[in-house]
């Protein structure tokens, strides 16, 4: 009797395990990163964002303050500080805006640093710089730059453009004053993922404009456009809800939030309603599909949109909130700039569509395509909810902003002086000395025409000079090529012990 009562028992669970696993199982693209692990989170996630629909019809909160608690239960409760990574965190604020600051302790007082502010993501409603801390801590201890945090007002407490205000204002105050802040205003380098890397691409857009130039843009899956809700990547994964809460039913209300009016917003928009026909006829070409995508897209340029939703979603067209829909001309404007898509995701195509037109106009652009990874992955590091592509996805991107920091075109050479506990002292990289143009400004004519004789410093001259001789006696100076003679040398004179 008891061993049939057992083995009723062991039904029992083996059905209630099999019914969950039919629950949340979803299908997904062949060699996805730990797919259970995702499906789990997605269907939790879901549930969760349905509970917060039912607690906001019933006026208790809003389903926008659960998502914010579920983001930061979910990701910023891990935050992690490693005293070997010698990083000094500290909140203050520029220009009357909160910012968290991540700057190496190695940065001598006297140098002018090279700065990356970092704008999060989270769809304008969603983020933080506590949600956002353990992805920019090692991110700046990847690239041992100074990081500076953005902590933008969010929609719906602050409409448009508020957040893209308080980016602005950090930015300009950084490019204006940077010697009241100890660092080079011709090497910041502009950097955001998703709706932080439309912010950072509209920002650049308007500091060219004020005459300013970043050194460096790198964007992680950005949002670029709200003209076209047919992309193919669209189509494809809105209705698998990524992480559980990119799905239709959110972009609808995502939109509804950013809007003036808190206007209600049908699904006619997947089809492009809200956009006129004189709009369709003007913009179509920033983003041609068939063009910068080589695949064939239809696109009813006399079909009659939705009146109301033209004229309340005006404002998604701008410039200010799809910074695609630019000239080309504004576009050759921008400094180089490193492209980082991932393949789950619907901002894919728009990504590729960037990309594509860059190419187009002979600008520089690194693209790299995560084949395996999802919107949203790289902030899963620590905790239960860990993914491996998520260390993948910043140490690449570490790697290619590391590679770009020297402004010497011909040779990418960097260097690091680490001392007798193996603790990074300095960094430097091939390049011309400060208030000099660099190589690809003009300055050093040398990379295209070698009878001319180069006026870049060596990477390991660099380091040299910033650390100075008390700084390298017994040290390790690690460096990407042979050093040449007249650097090995100065290697020597400076004490340095081993060369790796």
């Amino acid at each position: 009797m008891q061993s049939l009562s057992g083995m009723n028992i062991f039904l029992v669970i083996i059905s209630l395990f099999f019914l969950l696993i039919g629950i949340i199982y979803q299908p997904l693209p062949k060699d996805f990163p730990q797919p259970w692990k995702y499906r789990f989170l997605s269907y939790w996630a879901q549930r969760i964002d349905r509970v917060g629909y039912y607690c906001e019809q019933m006026n208790l909160f809003t389903r926008v303050d659960l998502i914010r608690n579920l983001h930061y239960f979910s990701i910023g409760l891990f935050q992690k500080r490693h005293p070997e990574c010698r990083l000094k965190v500290y909140d203050r604020k520029i220009a009357n805006v909160s910012v968290r600051i991540y700057e190496p302790e190695e940065s001598i007082d006297y140098e002018k640093k090279t700065v990356m502010i970092y704008f999060h993501g989270g769809g304008f409603l969603l983020g933080s710089i506590e949600t956002y801390d353990q992805a920019t801590y090692l991110l700046a201890n990847l690239t041992r730059t100074i990081l500076i945090a953005v902590e933008y007002r969010l929609a719906p407490e602050h409409r448009f453009p508020s957040g893209l205000e308080d980016c602005l204002s950090v930015s300009r105050e950084l490019f204006k004053n940077g010697k009241n802040y100890q660092i080079n205003s011709n090497r910041i380098i502009m950097s955001g993922d998703s709706a932080g890397g439309n912010l950072a691409l509209v920002v650049s857009h308007s500091l060219i404009n004020d005459g300013y130039k970043p050194y460096l843009l790198s964007l992680l899956y950005p949002s670029l456009q709200f003209f076209d809700f047919t992309l193919p990547s669209y189509r494809m994964y809105l209705k698998q809800n990524i992480l559980g809460v990119l799905n239709e039913n959110n972009l609808l209300s995502m939109v509804s939030l950013l809007s003036k009016n808190h206007i209600q917003i049908t699904e006619d928009i997947f089809l492009n309603s809200h956009v006129s026909i004189d709009d369709k006829k003007k913009l179509y070409p920033f983003i041609d599909p068939n063009k910068y995508l080589s695949i064939s897209h239809e696109v009813n340029e006399t079909q009659q949109g939705n009146e109301d939703l033209i004229n309340d979603l005006k404002f998604l067209l701008s410039p200010l909130m799809s910074p695609l829909l630019v000239s080309d001309q504004q576009l050759i404007q921008l400094p180089k700039i490193l492209l980082f898509t991932t393949e789950f995701d619907i901002l894919r195509d728009e990504g590729f569509i960037f990309a594509s037109r860059l190419n187009s106009l002979n600008k520089t652009i690194y693209h790299h395509h995560f084949s395996n990874a999802f919107h949203g992955a790289h902030v899963f590091l620590y905790g239960p909810l860990r993914f491996e592509i998520a260390h993948e996805m910043i140490e690449h991107t570490a790697q290619i902003i590391r590679n770009h920091l020297g402004n010497c075109v011909r040779h990418r050479v960097g260097c690091i002086i680490a001392d007798t506990d193996q603790r990074i002292v300095v960094t430097g990289y091939n390049g011309v000395s400060d208030n000099i143009k660099a190589c690809n400004q003009g300055g050093c004519t040398r990379c295209c025409d070698m009878s001319i004789e180069c006026i870049c410093i060596h990477a390991e001259e660099s380091s040299l000079f910033e650390a100075g001789r008390c700084l390298c006696r017994n040290a390790t100076l690690y460096v990407k090529h042979n050093p040449c003679r007249q650097c090995s040398k100065k290697i020597i004179q400076n004490g340095i012990k081993r060369v790796v």
